[in-house]
């Protein structure tokens, strides 16, 4: 599943899960999006911090938690409405602002 690039939208999402699956690869929609949401925001923090110390993850709120070099709590991207998963099914652009203005903030700090 790591071969494929990260999804700019939702359509893309729901184009890679066809195609793994005609690979023979038994993946959800809900697995590719929540690998997309991580890797895309891992590639924003790259991006923005020329490199990064962060390491990105699910917490069990399914909100993405930003961990420093020391592996402490720097930031948590908390959803706009039910769950980041419905953000990106419901407007896949605003997210992926939202992961931006939520990196610039911790940039900032």
């Amino acid at each position: 599943m790591d071969n494929m690039e990260v999804a700019d939208d939702y359509q893309q999402v729901k184009d890679q899960v066809a195609i793994l699956n005609a690979r023979g690869e038994a993946v959800t929609e809900e697995e590719m999006i929540e690998r997309t949401l991580l890797r895309g925001l891992e590639e924003i923090l790259d991006y923005r911090m020329d490199g990064t110390f962060y390491t990105v993850k699910w917490n069990n709120q399914k909100e993405l938690e930003l961990y420093d070099v020391y592996h402490e709590l720097s930031a948590t991207i908390k959803p706009k409405g039910n769950s980041l998963m419905e953000d990106f099914k419901n407007d896949d652009q605003g997210l992926w602002d939202n992961f931006n203005l939520s990196v610039m903030a911790i940039e900032n700090r």
